[in-house]
């Protein structure tokens, strides 16, 4: 099974690969032999890849290899993206309209921005939710102006994240069925205060400086917007897609942005980037993705010079794993079906000091109230201390099992 799914990733990935020609993707999909497209299918959609995918393989004459029950599938989820992704994206003038007459300052943050300056068709790309960063003394402002506009708080939502504020929508009564590509599924808002969480898992992880004085204006979706500025962009795209990794929640999409993203933006200033990820900690976040981007992608990698001092920079246990498993791991993963534990090994192996270590045990064995009383469903937040003892063992077991494995 699992030689199967690793093979069934790699078409996906190699014919999406930066610089195949419509001719080797006509080869490679002629010359898969048996493949269960049930799971290639299924996989692409796990990753966000499906419409993409469809319209690569179109261009390249390589549907015709395809079976006619799994290409009508692939075409469906393009036609659906494509209609989605206009909803979207005058869903973000709305929104970017309604927060400057609240006078809220904001930059964009991936979405939409991404789907035009990376990708040539606009439904191309699969978006979940609107992100903005907001300065905080705005950030309830413009949380009240989307309330007055018609947006309510998801249900269940994390209330123990810090990052940004309770995520919003406009539901409508919609029930979803499960479709990863319904147009109709209304997109959550999150005005965010920051671009990750201070201490992230126990990791001495910091935000980025200057992230306003260093954004830039361009035109999105047809109006000026904000967003941050290139080399911030790459920190925070390498940083979003590793996080995503160690939580066991990456997706394939996530590091093709990377790749594409180092691809189509050749004058980076790479010492500029060192010093933001220096800074903010997660220098071995941007080094995982980068080397992973270039490893399924053939995303180019940085300057030699700067390459070699981004590997110094990541512990050795964690550069090991990357090397050994990482692509396989990535190619592999699926967010719907985790493996427990696992977070928390990959957590222990990006710790850089003991300092970070002991901070990663304190994460796993006693997080803050506020997240016990979400994952109890507690209806007051003092009931969550004599919650520590049940949280205390199931995590020690988790942990235990991880780090002998």
């Amino acid at each position: 099974m699992e030689h199967s799914l690793t093979n069934v990733a790699r078409l996906i990935t190699s014919t999406l690969s930066l610089r195949v020609e419509p001719d080797q993707t006509l080869r490679q999909v002629q010359a898969t032999g048996e493949i269960d497209w049930g799971q290639l299918a299924g996989h692409a959609d796990a990753h966000s890849l499906t419409p993409l995918l469809y319209d690569t393989w179109r261009q390249a004459g390589a549907l015709a290899f395809v079976p006619p029950a799994i290409r009508s599938r692939l075409a469906q989820a393009f036609a659906d993206n494509h209609q989605r992704n206009r909803f979207i994206r005058q869903e973000l003038v709305d929104i970017h309209t309604l927060l400057n007459r609240a006078g809220v300052p904001h930059l964009v943050l991936k979405g939409w921005p991404l789907a035009e300056r990376l990708y040539d068709h606009p439904a191309h790309r699969v978006l979940y939710d609107h992100d903005f960063l907001v300065p905080a003394p705005y950030a309830e402002t413009g949380q009240q102006a989307l309330l007055e506009a018609g947006f309510t708080p998801l249900p269940n939502s994390d209330a123990w994240i810090e990052k940004h504020l309770p995520s919003l929508w406009r539901n409508g009564g919609y029930r979803w069925n499960g479709y990863l590509f319904d147009p109709h599924y209304p997109r959550p808002v999150e005005l965010h205060l920051r671009l990750w969480e201070d201490g992230w898992r126990g990791l001495c992880v910091r935000q980025m400086a200057h992230l306003w004085a260093t954004a830039q204006t361009c035109l999105v979706a047809g109006q000026p917007m904000q967003t941050l500025g290139n080399e911030e962009t790459l920190v925070h795209l390498t940083t979003h897609f590793a996080g995503h990794l160690v939580e066991r929640e990456a997706r394939l999409s996530q590091l093709l942005d990377v790749a594409r993203f180092m691809d189509r933006t050749p004058l980076l200033d790479w010492e500029r980037i060192w010093a933001l990820a220096d800074q903010a900690g997660v220098t071995r976040f941007v080094y995982a993705a980068l080397w992973l981007a270039h490893r399924i992608f053939a995303a180019p990698l940085p300057p030699e010079h700067l390459w070699r001092r981004l590997a110094v920079a990541v512990p050795p246990a964690f550069r090991r794993w990357l090397a050994g498993q990482g692509e396989a791991d990535v190619l592999t993963s699926d967010y719907r079906r985790r493996r427990r534990g696992m977070d928390y090994r990959l957590t222990f192996l990006a710790a850089a000091s003991l300092r970070e270590r002991l901070g990663v045990v304190r994460f796993a064995l006693l997080p803050p109230l506020a997240h016990l009383q979400a994952r109890y469903r507690l209806p007051h937040r003092w009931l969550a201390v004599g919650y520590y003892p049940r949280y205390l063992l199931e995590r020690t077991a988790l942990y235990a099992r991880s780090m002998i494995q």
